[in-house]
């Protein structure tokens, strides 16, 4: 690869996939300077409906970020002409990514075994709700439903309180960054040993592995994870506390660490023998928590956050979105990305997070409208 080349220059992704996962995985690839074709159904994607404001020319944060850098074109697969082009489109195709329920895109004449039949160097991957086997293979499922099955809710919230779903959709996006490794997995063993591959990814498979130490515990000594709020069930102090003028987070559980809280805070409390150890202070947790947020709470954040920087302790304000967005570090890191989109409106969005040596990030398009790129992709399949 020249300098400034990218490593899938040259390469075509056929993207079949809906809603977050899957789409999130074929833009990894684009920026990674593979040619993805997203072929949609006459409604389109899903995702083009969660949160539109067309007034405003927005697709909405869903559709807009997964979809960057795409060509879109509408084919009804179940239309014998429509899909005689998905075929054409496969025999030219380096990856092919899907997201249906099991079976359907065999029923559909595009299953994985009869396309890497067809193009034996094709990467074939399929994100599903449950995985090929098993009880609920047929299933459908999204990312709120896989963080009920799979365990998420019920570690989450205040130890008295109801099962509670995590704010974003960490299943999807994980799964999207799975699947993304497992092509370009696939696209390597393809330059070692000429064939292509079958990569099946499921929403229930990571999302038990984003907590895989839970399962571990259960399965060697049948320890079930509970819910314990804001503050880990095995480290102290952990855990987020309220300060003169918001939140912030703190962990100083480590003898070092503690050692150097003591010196930060500065209270004769905290020299009670019942916290000399990490495990004195989370069998104690029910008077420490207390003490600690007494004297957090006489202070500013801010003033917090620096004192405990200047002790080398871990901590970081709680912040929304906006204050995230807006602060030194997200500008400092360059992760806003800003290009032209139609009619004139800019387009912001986020880079994904890799980093390269020898190239930085590809000029962008916004996500495509539907079907908007109908007649290069047929121009193109004609040639």
């Amino acid at each position: 690869m020249s300098a400034g080349g990218r490593p899938l220059e040259g390469f075509l992704v056929l993207d079949f996939t809906q809603v977050v996962a899957g789409p999130l995985a074929a833009m990894i690839l684009a920026d990674l300077g593979a040619r993805v074709i997203k072929i949609e159904p006459p409604q389109g994607d899903a995702a083009r409906q969660l949160g539109p404001n067309p007034k405003r020319g927005y697709l909405g944060g869903m559709f807009e970020t997964y979809n960057r850098d795409k060509e879109s074109i509408v084919l009804n697969l179940t239309d014998e002409a429509d899909r005689a082009r998905a075929l054409e489109l496969v025999d030219r195709a380096d990856v092919l990514l899907e997201s249906s329920r099991v079976g359907v895109m065999d029923r559909l004449g595009l299953g994985a075994e009869a396309m890497t039949e067809r193009n034996p160097r094709l990467v074939y991957a399929s994100i599903t709700g449950y995985g090929e086997r098993g009880p609920n293979a047929e299933r459908g499922g999204v990312d709120m439903s896989l963080q009920g099955e799979t365990g998420w809710m019920s570690i989450t919230g205040e130890p008295d309180g109801p099962p509670t779903k995590l704010g974003a959709v960490p299943i999807d996006v994980s799964t999207g960054h799975v699947a993304a490794q497992g092509i370009l997995a696939a696209l390597l063993g393809r330059t070692r040993h000429g064939k292509g591959e079958i990569v099946r990814v499921s929403l229930f498979d990571v999302g038990c592995h984003l907590h895989a130490h839970d399962f571990t515990d259960y399965l060697m000594m049948g320890w079930t994870a509970r819910r314990t709020g804001n503050f880990p069930a095995v480290t102290a102090p952990a855990g987020v506390y309220e300060t003169a003028d918001g939140s912030l987070v703190l962990a100083a559980y480590m003898p070092h660490h503690w050692k150097a809280a003591l010196a930060v805070f500065d209270d004769s409390r905290l020299e009670d023998p019942a916290f000399a150890s990490m495990r004195d202070r989370v069998m104690h947790r029910e008077t420490l928590v207390p003490i600690l947020q007494s004297i957090l709470k006489t202070r500013p954040t801010a003033e917090w956050v620096a004192r405990f920087d200047a002790a080398r302790l871990t901590t970081g304000e709680v912040r929304d979105t906006g204050q995230a967005a807006d602060s030194d570090q997200f500008a400092a890191a360059e992760l806003a990305l800003e290009f032209g989109g139609a009619e004139g409106r800019d387009v912001r969005t986020l880079r994904t997070p890799a980093r390269f040596a020898s190239f930085g990030p590809r000029e962008h398009a916004r996500a495509p409208q539907l079907d908007g790129d109908r007649d290069d992709v047929l121009t193109w399949l004609n040639d």
